[in-house]
């Protein structure tokens, strides 16, 4: 399911675009402070991020700036009150995809959400192989046909990038997988990028399936070289 991070401290607002979002088949994760966006950035990284510029704990488009600085290359949708084109021209040039002022119509929002999604939507696998049903990582379990997934006998929500990540990982396991083939093959940009995407990622997929996520024993890093995924089992 595509990860949403709504970052807004109107509370009507944020109630009604989260049944809004979750109407329209999307998991929406809510921060009411840059402080608890950026965890959550962290903790389950999102497809698209919606971000109001006005919180009580700092200006968004300062943190917008930084999260780019850091190479997270999410789409992210300024909303904002801030309504002058030099406004709309800082937004963008700090790195928004799109700028939505409000008092914004939710259809139109819906469908600029979409247009992003379509523009940043990730590139076929090169590797044509398919997965059975039932595949296991350790504490997680993966029915890639339907997007379905359980940690543990318990249902837990994937992004689409976290199961393509996983996919990727099984389709090629055992084998020592580099960041630059990672930058171009899952994320379909440049290998020299410079970015944390991967490390946040990683960071959540080894929450995911390991027992000890600080001690990993299936999602192994290589020394200088990049990742191996080392799977337990697999089945049904």
């Amino acid at each position: 399911m595509t990860r949403i991070l709504l970052v807004e401290d109107d509370v009507s607002l944020t109630l009604s675009l989260k049944v809004a979002l979750g109407r329209a088949g999307y998991e929406v994760h809510i921060a009411t402070s840059l402080e608890k966006a950026r965890r959550l950035l962290q903790e389950l990284p999102p497809d698209l991020v919606l971000l109001d510029l006005g919180l009580p704990d700092g200006d968004g488009l300062d943190t917008l700036s930084a999260w780019r600085e850091e190479q997270y290359y999410m789409p992210v949708i300024a909303l904002t009150a801030r309504v002058t084109p030099e406004d709309r021209v800082a937004g963008l040039q700090q790195g928004a995809d799109d700028y939505v002022t409000k008092p914004f119509d939710l259809h139109e929002l819906l469908a600029r959400i979409d247009a992003q999604l379509r523009r940043r939507a990730w590139p076929a696998l090169p590797d044509s192989a398919e997965l059975a049903d039932g595949a296991r990582v350790g504490r997680l379990q993966l029915w890639f046909s339907t997007r379905e997934a359980k940690q543990d006998g318990a249902d837990v929500a994937l992004s689409e990038m976290e199961f393509r990540l996983l996919k990727y990982f099984l389709l090629h396991r055992n084998t020592v997988v580099t960041r630059e083939t990672l930058l171009v093959e899952v994320w379909d940009l440049p290998a020299n990028s410079r970015t944390r995407t991967i490390d946040t990622f990683i960071y959540r997929l080894r929450r995911l399936i390991e027992e000890d996520p600080a001690e990993p024993t299936l999602l192994l890093s290589a020394r200088g070289a990049g990742y191996r995924l080392m799977p337990a089992g697999e089945g049904h």
